[in-house]
């Protein structure tokens, strides 16, 4: 049973999660600050702040209960963040 992995491996898990949700928060903070300046695009405002809190808060609390699923999805919150006010950013420019 050791290629399951054991208790290890879902700790492992759990606090890269948790690192990577709560290490989002300032690139996306600078990333708006950045949009809003120099490309007066406001609603990276809203895209840019919220979504990274909630991931941040999604990455510790799964961390902190032990649910994989939940730490998960705030990983791929905190990694849609960027592409997303990206894409928005080029469509509005367009």
């Amino acid at each position: 049973m050791a290629f399951l992995g054991g208790s290890d491996s879902l700790e492992l898990f759990l606090s890269r999660c948790q690192v990577m949700s709560v290490a989002s928060v300032p690139a996306c903070l600078s990333v708006m600050v950045f949009l809003v300046k120099e490309e007066g695009w406001h609603h990276s405002l809203l895209l840019c702040f919220l979504m990274p809190l909630i991931a941040a808060y999604l990455g510790v609390r799964g961390k902190r209960e032990i649910r994989a699923g939940m730490a998960a999805t705030g990983l791929v919150l905190a990694v849609a963040t960027l592409p997303l006010a990206f894409a928005l950013s080029s469509l509005e420019g367009a």
